[in-house]
């Protein structure tokens, strides 16, 4: 297993914060890894430099890889330990708590529990579909984006509710108004409206509530970055050309 720099310490429980940005991470919404013991820092003072695992405990023993790896303790020099996550840890529903269906699914989860960085979490966003249902009033969503007419009426917030799949719309959904629409559009068309909220499975006990703006500023920031890595890549082969 290749080995990861820690991180610098994880902190929990943890709520997005619209200040953050798409390097920062989340997290984890409840405590991930164990905490030391007086044996476990022993331990560290005995191996400086040394890792320990933790593995996802509904995984097949018989056949574990890097994505049933949940994370683990790295021994520092001073016999500390440092906590961190795997980045590519690919939770069972059963450790989840919830069915993991699609990228998105699981870029939600990891952002949700500290795993991943806002930056991966906002460009799985914007490549992947998301669902949603036009308003009974307006089966042919000719009033545009259908936003959820109870805060329009009272908060005066634009609320789109998306989802990840058709089947978390809810069997009462009338399946002639599903549609569904790129992450993109929804960052450029409709968090670049004014006090704009997209909910992701909001009704679900484990739903992300953003506002638009933080959507729209985090895209901006991963696209200045994009860019910035294409320039310094072309630059690179120039060089070695």
């Amino acid at each position: 297993m290749r080995k990861r720099a820690p991180l610098p310490g994880l902190s929990y429980p943890a709520e997005i914060d619209g200040s953050w940005t798409i390097s920062d991470y989340p997290g984890p919404r409840q405590q991930i890894l164990p905490d030391p013991e007086e044996s476990s820092f022993a331990w560290a003072r005995e191996n400086p430099g040394k890792w320990r695992y933790f593995v996802d405990p509904t995984a097949d023993k018989t056949a574990l890889t890097e994505r049933n790896t949940i994370g683990g303790w790295h021994a520092d020099e001073s016999g500390g330990i440092q906590p961190w996550l795997n980045p590519a840890f690919t939770p069972s529903s059963e450790y989840a708590q919830r069915e993991i269906a699609s990228f998105l699914d699981l870029a939600v989860w990891r952002v949700d529990y500290g795993f991943c960085e806002l930056g991966h979490f906002i460009e799985v966003f914007s490549r992947s579909e998301l669902n949603f249902a036009l308003l009974d009033d307006d089966p042919e969503g000719r009033r545009g984006w259908p936003f959820d007419s109870y805060f329009a009426e009272h908060t005066g917030e634009k609320v789109l509710h998306v989802y990840t799949s058709a089947a978390r719309l809810g069997p009462n959904v009338n399946p002639w108004l599903r549609r569904t629409v790129s992450g993109r559009v929804i960052l450029e068309e409709v968090c670049t409206l004014e006090r704009s909220v997209v909910t992701v499975d909001g009704d679900t006990a484990y739903g992300m509530q953003l506002q638009g703006a933080w959507l729209a500023r985090w895209w901006r920031q991963w696209q200045d970055a994009e860019r910035a890595d294409l320039a310094a890549e072309s630059e690179r082969s120039e060089s070695d050309g």
